[in-house]
């Protein structure tokens, strides 16, 4: 059994004659297996299930909602929520609540496929390039997943910058991208609501008070002097000047010229670096395709 926080429900297996595979796997559950209720079920539970637990009768399990605020009572003999235990949060969800829930559903894409989590991870990147053809370039360009810290203050969006209107932007994605339902004008609301909440990490960089390390503050000097350059569109309180520059590394099959200069807030977690993922450190990046001598 486990839980399926994107579709809000238990999936519970019977592993004898379960048709696994150690490698690899279709798209879909077998048709074989979605008929036969004996060895796979669901069993919906709402909000965003998390932890479980069976008690020891082996039939009630413990589930921990996230979304829900609560701990639900589930019987697998019965096949259903049986009991909810709120744990004592607001009775009416928050607008940015709202918006989280739609943020972690698999259910706003192509087949439950995946959710806006998926690819931002808790509002973070998945930093593995996809080609979402959100640019509306040819097959195979692929982009490298931008984190959704500051979005609304960093416009314009996508990594050519064309897309200058925050709502259309979101629209495009749950629609085009990931293929499913239309949102309503509330749901876009909540969502933008949601995603003002998201904060990276702290810089696990810095020295525990926030302030610079020393080798920190000479490589500030270095950002912000004349002969490198970086603070040139690199500015401002979210490191960007929400302009687009042509520095050398579109490919053929880019629908628009140059990119958008995007934020280095939460840089450091990243794995890999520029439009299209092609260096995998910050050192790798600076001495080789965007080395200052190359851009400028």
């Amino acid at each position: 059994m486990v839980s399926s926080s994107g579709t809000h429900e238990l999936l519970v297996y019977r592993l004898r004659g379960l048709p696994l595979e150690s490698h690899g796997s279709p798209d879909h559950i077998p048709e074989e297996l979605l008929k036969d209720d004996d060895r796979f079920y669901r069993i919906p539970v709402g909000g965003r299930p998390m932890g479980i637990a069976m008690a020891g009768d082996d039939c009630t399990v413990y589930v921990a909602n996230y979304l829900e605020d609560a701990v639900q009572v589930v019987d697998l003999e019965k096949r259903e929520l049986i009991r909810t235990i709120h744990l004592g949060g607001p009775q009416a969800p928050s607008l940015a609540r709202q918006g989280e829930a739609i943020f972690y559903d698999a259910r706003r894409s192509l087949d439950q496929w995946y959710s806006c989590h998926s690819c931002h991870d808790h509002g973070g990147s998945n930093d593995k390039p996809m080609d979402t053809r959100n640019d509306g370039n040819l097959p195979f360009t692929f982009k490298a997943v931008p984190p959704l810290y500051n979005i609304r203050q960093t416009a314009p969006w996508t990594w050519h910058g064309w897309q200058e209107d925050f709502h259309a932007a979101m629209h495009k994605s749950l629609t085009e991208t990931m293929l499913g339902p239309e949102p309503t004008v509330d749901d876009a609301e909540a969502l933008a609501a949601f995603l003002d909440t998201l904060q990276p990490p702290p810089n696990p960089f810095r020295n525990p008070d926030g302030s610079l390390t020393e080798s920190a503050q000479r490589g500030e000097a270095v950002f912000h002097s004349e002969k490198a350059g970086c603070a040139n569109c690199h500015n401002g309180p979210y490191f960007t000047d929400g302009q687009i520059h042509d520095v050398g590394l579109g490919a053929p099959g880019d629908r628009y010229r140059g990119f958008n200069t995007p934020s280095l807030l939460s840089v450091y977690r990243k794995t890999h670096i520029l439009h299209d993922g092609r260096s995998e450190t910050l050192r790798q990046a600076l001495t080789g395709p965007h080395n200052p001598k190359r851009v400028f």
